[in-house]
């Protein structure tokens, strides 16, 4: 398969018309975009280029190079249709052959003010009034891609442009991508949603959570949960909250729900939207985003010499100075051509001796400005606005160093201090460091585990957090005491996390060791009972003597409590030896009536059993469980008496 490289693509016009210039986007871009010359408009525009080979995908069909070509140009012509001013929309599209190898590539407006990317990469970060703007815009594109049936699947600052108006742009509709965990790129997977890295194809509410990862790091300049490898970012936002902290403002909010694990739960790109336009007018108005770097006066002062030739036959380098001076050569070298006196060769000299003059003073002065640098006295910057306090020392040219710390003195995205402090004189090319604020300081969470209650709860408070404690038993716990602790909306935090003061810690609270169920232990021996309450953390107590009918001597007869009643741990239960079955000699029953009998068997100890036949006449017979029994035989004491009559 022929490998395209970098050096074949720059120089090679496209079609016949879009001559590829430069190579516009970082490593992690899915598709390389390059800086392009319109050859039929002379403009600027940007294309974006992709081998033939990377758009098949066996899923779709797509297997060969024909079918490929196809589903391109269709997907192109769909974008097309549906452009929207806050699309990176496409404005013409085809194929070509570099290096043997067959490519397609797409072509749109250029835009000179970069990616949000580039201006995160230098250590800007948005406030949060203007993160809602870059929100509102973005969810416009998404809303409007997502009605057309298109879902972006890699929306991060990488695919969002500036505009020349420093609006936001969405790029990279309708690039083909990897969702596959094993072929997504680190960066792709830094703002991928949870369900995607579960193996889920993204969907409209995958669009909106990873805008709602890239609008906080617009702010907080951080990306949650990324880590070092694709894998472990994946999993490190499964069933997560974003932690999204309240000193942002009203817009944490709509960033939270949006970035919700579960993705029903986080609404439509509409209702982003939604969410965030109703919040404005409770924002600061914000400033505009400074996407141009500023040109410094030394570099336009002293930028390259010019050439400028004065006739075909002679060519004279002449020092570029401000236009009075331009003025001035130029009518030495007029009178020189026109007049030939000794006069005028010597009103010449005086000319160019004061010309010469004066140019040595201009380079002097130049020189001296670029080796003497201005020093600027450091402004009062503290409770400015970050961007606001960029905006006015923009001008000194000093390296700044933004530096966050939180603090309960001023409000997020507001500076604290400087270093150097204010009324410092700072030269230019020195450092210049801002502390902005990221809010109030978090809760730290503290391990509280077997401590009192009382001892948590006030570690906790502390703290800045509430709690909410329930019991529950414990063999190890004693009571009263913390059995276990998490926060209770993200139980994944351990001790030494940090979280929104007010977060909720739950507790659990030891009211002892669990009850015990009694077992039942009557016709067991001794040592099988013993085992068996052990097991459960009981005793046995030893009791008198019982008569059982059904167990046999030497074995347990008897208990106290009763099998499935309940004792604590260490509990005892009683039991009792059988004696063997109670016998009593049967009273005289057979041959009487049945109410003398009834009587002489009760006041025995025995149970009246059924009775047939007529009552009045004399009992015919007894017996006890089928058994025929007559006056006088020895019988258990509570044995149940059957009797016959005739």
């Amino acid at each position: 398969m022929a490998v395209v490289t970098l050096d074949s693509v720059i120089g090679h016009v496209l079609a016949g018309r879009y001559r590829v210039e430069e190579l516009r986007s970082d490593g992690t871009a899915t598709a390389p975009v390059f800086e392009a010359e319109d050859l039929d408009e002379s403009r600027k525009v940007a294309v974006r280029l992709m081998t033939v080979a990377s758009l098949f995908d066996k899923v779709s069909g797509l297997t060969d190079e024909e079918t490929a070509l196809k589903a391109f140009d269709s997907s192109m012509q769909q974008l097309h249709d549906i452009s929207h001013p806050t699309l990176v929309s496409i404005d013409d599209w085809g194929d070509s052959v570099i290096d043997g190898a067959k490519i397609v590539f797409s072509v749109t407006q250029h835009f000179a003010q970069g990616s949000l990317r580039e201006y995160l990469d230098r250590g800007r970060r948005l406030t949060p009034s203007q993160a809602l703007i870059v929100g509102l815009d973005v969810c416009r594109a998404l809303h409007h891609a997502h009605k057309n049936s298109f879902v972006h699947g890699d929306v991060r600052p990488a695919n969002l442009i500036f505009g020349d108006d420093g609006r936001i742009r969405l790029a990279g509709l309708g690039v083909k991508r990897s969702f596959v965990a094993a072929k997504m790129s680190l960066e792709q997977a830094r703002y991928a949603a949870p369900e995607v890295g579960q193996g889920s194809t993204p969907n409209a509410y995958s669009d909106v959570y990873s805008l709602a990862i890239t609008l906080l790091e617009t702010i907080t300049g951080e990306v949650p949960f990324a880590a070092e490898s694709v894998a472990i970012t994946l999993a490190n936002r499964i069933d997560k909250l974003l932690p999204v902290s309240g000193g942002l403002g009203p817009i944490a909010a709509p960033i939270e729900r949006a970035g919700r694990p579960v993705a029903s739960e986080r609404g439509s790109a509409l209702e982003f939207g939604q969410a965030l336009a109703q919040i404005a007018d409770k924002m600061p108005r914000p400033l505009p985003i400074d996407t141009v770097t500023s040109k410094r006066f030394e570099d336009v002062i002293t930028r390259p010499n010019l050439i400028t030739k004065s006739n075909p036959t002679r060519t004279q380098k002449v020092v570029e100075t401000p236009s009075s001076f331009e003025q001035a050569v130029d009518q030495v070298i007029a009178e020189e051509e026109t007049f030939d006196s000794p006069h005028i060769r010597r009103r010449f000299k005086k000319i160019w001796i004061s010309v010469a003059a004066g140019a040595l003073v201009i380079v002097s002065i130049i020189a001296f400005q670029s080796l003497v640098k201005s020093s600027h006295q450091v402004p009062e910057l503290g409770g400015v606005a970050e961007a606001q306090a960029r905006n006015q020392i923009a001008g000194f040219d000093w390296d700044l160093i933004v530096r966050a710390e939180r603090t309960n003195e001023v409000e997020f995205g507001q500076v604290i201090r400087t270093e150097p402090a204010a009324g410092v004189s700072l030269k230019e090319g020195q450092v210049l460091v801002l502390m902005v604020s990221e809010g109030a300081p978090l809760g730290v969470l503290i391990d509280v585990t077997g401590e009192s209650r009382a001892t948590a709860e006030e570690k906790l408070a502390a703290q800045g957090l509430t709690v909410d404690a329930k019991e529950d038993s414990s063999e190890t716990v004693a009571v009263g005491n913390v059995i276990s602790w998490s926060v209770a909306k993200q139980p994944s935090l351990v001790a030494g996390d940090e979280v929104l003061k007010g977060t909720l810690i739950s507790l659990t609270i030891s009211n002892g060791p669990a009850l015990r169920t009694v077992p039942m232990i009557i016709g067991l021996s001794v040592a099988d009972a013993t085992a068996k309450v052990a097991e459960l953390g009981l005793v046995l107590a030893l009791t008198p003597d019982v008569f059982n009918n059904d167990v046999a001597i030497g074995l347990i007869g008897g208990q106290l409590p009763l099998a499935d009643e309940k004792l604590p741990r260490g509990g005892a239960v009683g039991y009792s030896m059988s004696l063997g079955p109670d016998f009593v000699v049967m009273p005289n029953i057979v041959g009487i009536n049945f109410n003398d009998a009834e009587k002489r068997l009760v006041d025995a100890g025995f149970i009246v059993g059924e009775v047939t036949g007529r009552k009045s006449y004399r009992m015919k017979s007894a017996s006890v469980k089928g058994v025929a029994i007559n006056n006088g035989d020895k019988v258990p004491r509570g044995s149940l008496i059957d009797m016959v009559f005739p």
